[in-house]
């Protein structure tokens, strides 16, 4: 499957941009893509990051946070859940816990981080770990926007679960307008 061209709009407001587009799966519009910018200022951490679980899903199923941001894992499902973590970013097993109580998870590096539950196979989701603080996830129309970015050059990536992704170098100012195409 190939992801199809991104297109990327860039408006200056008041010396910052803002950064709005368009990222497609295959000719269809991509849900929960991540975009960031690389290149920026390094970021602080969030404060508030949740994953939530309810309904034998993960909610959302796609996040990105900072380097050092704590995310707090809340069970609000009517069952016992244990999440664990593989990947680049951080590995964990937050073992057994019921309905009403939360754990947390400091991720200390950048990169990406899959979550499954031990108990119910078919939850999973993703937590994508940057050191920026440019970036967005698409909507469920393929929509993404970062705001606040100040003008420059930064390196554009992005990441879409079906394991496409995708680097452009850009150069960000006034009256400035992107077609970015993903998987090529």
């Amino acid at each position: 499957m190939m992801l199809g061209p991104m297109i990327v709009s860039v408006l200056l407001v008041s010396r910052q941009l803002t950064v709005t587009g368009l990222a497609t799966l295959g000719g269809k519009p991509a849900r929960d893509a991540v975009l960031f910018l690389e290149g920026a200022p390094k970021s602080k951490p969030l404060q508030g990051a949740k994953v939530d679980q309810t309904n034998m899903r993960f909610v959302p199923h796609v996040s990105v946070v900072t380097v050092g941001t704590t995310v707090r894992f809340p069970n609000d499902d009517t069952v016992m859940h244990n999440i664990f973590a593989h990947y680049d970013a951080k590995r964990f097993d937050l073992g057994m816990y019921a309905r009403g109580t939360s754990k947390s998870v400091a991720f200390p590096k950048a990169g990406l981080v899959a979550l499954l539950c031990n108990v119910h196979p078919e939850m999973s989701a993703y937590i994508y770990v940057v050191d920026t603080p440019y970036f967005g996830v698409s909507d469920s129309k393929g929509r993404f926007r970062i705001d606040n970015v100040e003008p420059g050059r930064y390196t554009v990536k992005a990441w879409h679960e079906s394991g496409r992704t995708f680097t452009q170098s850009v150069n960000l100012g006034q009256d400035t307008a992107l077609e970015v195409k993903l998987g090529r």
